[in-house]
């Protein structure tokens, strides 16, 4: 990451003001000392002295949507103390069915007020301790979140769709859909069993509409588009792929580790086919937990969300076994911090993309 700096000086001018309009750079060394009694433990840990000594730390921040993300790949390296002391291995811990409500979601699980939604591979069931006026749960019927096939993650996110028609029936007023996915523990999923949690509601969620409202003024002020230059931006630093108008990034201003954004203009068979094999490589490189979620337009014509793109973000949330939050303070209350070295996460997911 700390290539970076050098990299947008190597653009070409008309890429290197796209660039500056988007995304601002800043980076500085951190120093520290490390006495004689720690330095067996640094360079086994670490790999060596020099670069804990002189820490490269890079941040960006997002100029137009106000994120930022502070790299810095050694806090990757450090050592977790706070490990699960559960006797069970964790891929026993989630294949366990004993008393799982979503293995019998007919009888164990709630309804909504116009009925079940009912898939192939999946069924609906509505959400005992809502957040939204239309909540529900995407039961899967496979009991491990981890296992699915392209088939089967399309019929999730198709029952869904049929789920805020349904819901729309009800309330014709409630047009703005959101799907979201916590896998597993780590990510905030308080059932093991496969699930993602669905909404329909009046008025859009308020980081969606600060979105719209930031491509919008992106619009009027340079007379582009904000998902077409970010995609051209991720392009030419060798963050991007597009497959048939779908196209993926790895995003310069992540909200936590191996963040991927994937959008498109419409949703499609394409575009679902994309997704899932990002999530394919989530599952080769060995992530055992990842929030996913798909901001979309309203399921209605509404004024100043023309053009608004179906988009996909995605991001690992560590292992299973681990007991520490990757969430803490400084993400809470300042910024982004992460470890993930963007360039090499962009070529292997390219490598994975081209087998």
């Amino acid at each position: 990451m700390e290539n970076l700096i050098k990299l947008i000086k190597k653009l070409p001018p008309e890429n290197k003001k796209l660039f500056r309009r988007i995304f601002r750079v800043e980076e500085v060394t951190g120093k520290l000392v490390i006495p004689k009694s720690l330095q067996n433990y640094v360079k086994t840990s670490f790999g060596g002295l020099q670069q804990v000594e002189k820490q490269k730390i890079v941040k960006i921040i997002n100029i137009v949507t106000g994120e930022s993300s502070i790299f810095n790949e050694i806090r990757g390296l450090r050592k977790i103390e706070a490990k699960s002391e559960v006797g069970l291995p964790k891929d026993e811990m989630v294949e366990r069915k004993e008393e799982c409500f979503f293995c019998n979601p007919l009888d164990k699980t709630p309804e909504d007020i116009f009925g079940r939604v009912k898939g192939k591979y999946c069924i609906t069931a509505s959400n005992l301790a809502k957040y939204a006026e239309f909540h529900a749960i995407v039961v899967f019927n496979r009991h491990n979140p981890l296992k699915f096939s392209l088939e089967e993650f399309s019929d999730y996110f198709q029952t869904s769709l049929r789920w805020f028609k349904e819901a729309n029936k009800v309330d014709e007023k409630a047009i703005y859909p959101f799907f979201i996915w916590n896998c597993l523990w780590k990510a905030g999923a308080s059932i093991i069993h496969g699930h993602a949690q669905i909404t329909l509601t009046r008025k859009p969620y308020q980081k969606v509409e600060n979105l719209r409202k930031n491509i919008k003024k992106y619009r009027e002020k340079y007379g582009s588009e904000y998902f077409e230059d970010i995609f051209k931006i991720h392009s030419f630093l060798g963050l991007g792929l597009c497959l048939e108008n779908v196209k993926v990034i790895v995003y310069l201003t992540p909200l936590k580790e191996k963040e991927i954004m994937v959008f498109s203009k419409n949703l499609n068979k394409k575009f679902m086919e994309v997704l899932y094999k990002v999530l394919s490589y989530y599952l080769k490189i060995g992530v055992e937990s990842f929030n996913l979620c798909i901001f979309m337009p309203p399921l209605k014509p509404v004024k100043g969300w023309e053009k608004f793109p179906y988009i996909a973000r995605i991001l690992d949330r560590g292992r299973l076994e681990t007991k520490t939050s990757d969430i803490g303070g400084m993400e809470i209350y300042a910024s982004n911090i992460v470890s993930t070295n963007l360039f090499n996460l962009a070529e292997n997911l390219k490598n994975y993309f081209s087998l």
